[in-house]
């Protein structure tokens, strides 16, 4: 069974799931490309949360370094439980980053994170806790997200907190001891995040499958999804052993749907920089299977 990470040193080529600090990420869109020169790859897709900002810069610095940088941009997309759509990702590959209808809604996706992540920092310094608002967006940069909180909580009180972990267990996880959750004013569902990537030029593709565990059959979910325009599925990826990024299917498992559904497959590490274990290049595409998407999807 393959459904757990592989601790071994291997690189893929092409990596198309990575984080910059324009989301939650630690690394600069440029310090991104670096390190995926330096290990060798040769694809890599800047996948921000709800944000094209570092796009540019990491495809400037692909261009110096040989790196070809695919845009992309991955929704995070509201509930339906009519559909069993639950908290799905929806990363869209491809698309133009200076699309205006993109540009205009992931303007209001940063509204909308601005003013749930300040409500949740108030809720945090509620508790009693130093968590200054300033500093959460300072540190962002682009999009506000927990681990922006967690890690201002965790420099003005050492004495609550022995980890970023131990702030998201204590307050800032959606099953934490002390919640903190406040809904967004503004999200988009899966269908809107769909339509969204195919106006922008992009192909829109379900990410990390394994780890809607609330969905009540992935199969009919998935059935659903290409009924709306679903382009493809995520399928090699660094599941955790357990936890939230863990899953109980093997890998094999997400291969022969998306080839019972049409989808075309890709694959990513997920990389975070220092806020994640994942490890840049530990999971992707070989070379031969890029080449078959590239020319598949011209890019």
């Amino acid at each position: 069974m393959d459904f757990q990470r592989d601790r071994s040193p291997r690189i893929y080529p092409v990596d198309l799931q990575a984080h910059s600090n324009c989301s939650d990420g630690t690394d600069t869109p440029e310090e991104l490309v670096d390190k995926a020169a330096a290990l060798g790859i040769r694809v890599l897709a800047v996948t921000d949360h709800d944000s094209v900002l570092g796009v540019a810069d990491a495809q400037a610095r692909g261009a110096e370094t040989g790196v070809h940088v695919l845009p992309a941009v991955e929704f995070s997309t509201s509930r339906d439980r009519e559909n069993d759509f639950r908290d799905f990702d929806i990363i869209g590959y491809g698309i133009d980053p200076t699309n205006p209808t993109l540009l205009a809604t992931l303007n209001r996706l940063k509204d909308s994170r601005i003013e749930q992540k300040s409500r949740q920092v108030e809720r945090l310094q509620s508790y009693g806790l130093r968590v200054p608002l300033d500093e959460v967006l300072a540190l962002a940069e682009g999009v506000p997200g927990r681990p922006h909180i967690a890690q201002i909580a965790l420099k003005y009180n050492p004495h609550k907190f022995t980890s970023l972990s131990d702030v998201f267990q204590q307050y800032l996880a959606s099953d934490a001891e002390n919640p903190t959750h406040v809904p967004r004013p503004f999200i988009l569902g899966v269908i809107e995040a769909i339509e969204l990537t195919h106006a922008a030029g992009g192909k829109a593709v379900l990410a990390h499958p394994g780890i809607y565990r609330r969905i009540r059959s992935l199969e009919e979910s998935l059935a659903r999804l290409v009924d709306v325009g679903l382009d493809g599925l995520e399928i090699q990826y660094p599941y955790a052993p357990e936890g939230r990024d863990s899953t109980d299917r093997p890998i094999a498992c997400f291969a022969e749907l998306a080839a019972r559904f049409g989808l075309f497959e890709t694959g990513g590490s997920d990389y975070h920089g220092e806020r994640k274990p994942n490890r840049l290049g530990e999971a992707g595409l070989e070379w031969e299977q890029w080449q078959r998407l590239q020319e598949l999807n011209g890019w």
